[in-house]
């Protein structure tokens, strides 16, 4: 095994994107394009029961191939000339992109700040690889593959939120200068107009910014 080494491939394919970052539709029918650049071949394992991905990835240098597969999982095999989206969705893409350098999407938020991430996110943004399933009868991952899911919502927002406000209420002392009171005063009252800011005040309204979009305000002491 010490002596195996990777071949490494360069593919470029084309592949489905989400309506936006982290929506769960493609009803506008967008797609992407990514060079994949890593080994030519990789074996993920996958739960016996769920039959999804559980995080675990080999290489040929690592002799994937020839790796005890546990009872409890099953190996499957990926060649990566052929499958290039899979490989990159399980994290062997180019290891050393630098997502800022790629081409970037701007917009300004209601509240002054600008939200930038990259114009077409990469494979492994747009697909959530801990739910890929796989078929093991087919001998393949099922389609379509799951969406990357957000990481908050805004009921995360508002209950970080309420929280802030009240472990926060009394921070400023009484006989703190007036312009450290002012400073604790404005930042709570951002926290209370956060929702408002962004409409979504009330939770049956579709609000005007995405919640994994929204900064949260910093308090005077630097902590959020």
């Amino acid at each position: 095994m010490a002596d195996k080494e990777n071949k490494i491939v360069n593919v470029t394919f084309t592949y489905d994107i989400p309506d936006d970052y982290l929506y769960q539709t493609n009803d506008l029918g967008k797609t992407g394009t990514w060079e994949y650049r890593g080994p030519d071949k990789i074996w993920v394992f996958v739960d016996a029961e769920t039959k999804r991905f559980n995080g675990r990835l080999l290489t040929e240098k690592e002799d994937g191939e020839h790796y005890p597969t546990p009872a409890d999982q099953i190996k499957v095999a990926i060649n990566c000339e052929d499958n290039p989206l899979l490989c990159s969705i399980f994290g062997h893409a180019d290891e050393n992109c630098d997502y800022t350098a790629l081409e970037q999407h701007t917009e300004e938020l209601p509240c002054g700040n600008v939200y930038q991430r990259p114009a077409t996110p990469a494979p492994d943004h747009t697909y959530e690889a801990v739910e890929m399933e796989y078929d093991a009868a087919a001998g393949e991952f099922k389609k379509p593959y799951p969406w990357k899911k957000p990481h908050v919502t805004w009921e995360d927002i508002r209950t970080w939120r309420n929280h802030s406000l009240i472990a926060k209420d009394h921070i400023a002392p009484a006989d703190a200068p007036q312009s450290v009171k002012d400073k604790w005063e404005a930042y709570r009252q951002e926290l209370r107009d956060l929702p408002q800011v962004h409409g979504a005040a009330h939770s049956g309204e579709t609000p005007t910014t995405d919640p994994w979009k929204v900064p949260m305000p910093k308090a005077p002491d630097g902590t959020s």
